[in-house]
């Protein structure tokens, strides 16, 4: 069964209790790096409270350009809230043809300051897959 946990005017963000999956799906819209911070803030807050052992981002549809210290903000303040809440895998489903997914021979990798593997894939149901792999 999955239910939306959250919302905002950036992504959706949807419980796959069932499969032990907390989803957040960017939706095509137009952000600042205050909107970013905020949905990811928000993600990390549901992530916490269902404790899930997997996260997806689905970046299909994803249009912005996070600028300067971004990644290094998203690294210091949020991953380590992903690994506290019991995170065991993280994936990334990207748009066809971004290069590094494990479709185009790319590696699962303890990226940052996580404490758990993160692949990226071009195909939604191998993140699934890899989910359910020992």
């Amino acid at each position: 069964m999955s239910s939306t946990a959250a919302s905002n005017a950036w992504a959706e963000i949807v419980h796959h209790e069932k499969d032990g999956i907390l989803e957040l799906r960017w939706l095509p819209s137009k952000m600042t790096d205050g909107a970013f911070k905020a949905t990811l803030a928000l993600f990390v807050w549901e992530a916490e409270k269902a404790r899930p052992p997997f996260l997806l981002i689905d970046a299909t549809q994803f249009r912005h350009q996070p600028g300067p210290n971004m990644m290094q903000w998203r690294d210091h303040c949020i991953t380590p809230r992903y690994g506290a809440a019991g995170v065991t895998k993280f994936a990334f489903h990207m748009p066809a043809g971004v290069p590094n997914t494990m479709e185009a021979g790319g590696n699962e990798a303890f990226e940052g300051s996580a404490i758990f593997p993160t692949a990226w894939f071009s195909e939604r149901q191998h993140a699934l897959d890899w989910f359910r792999k020992g």
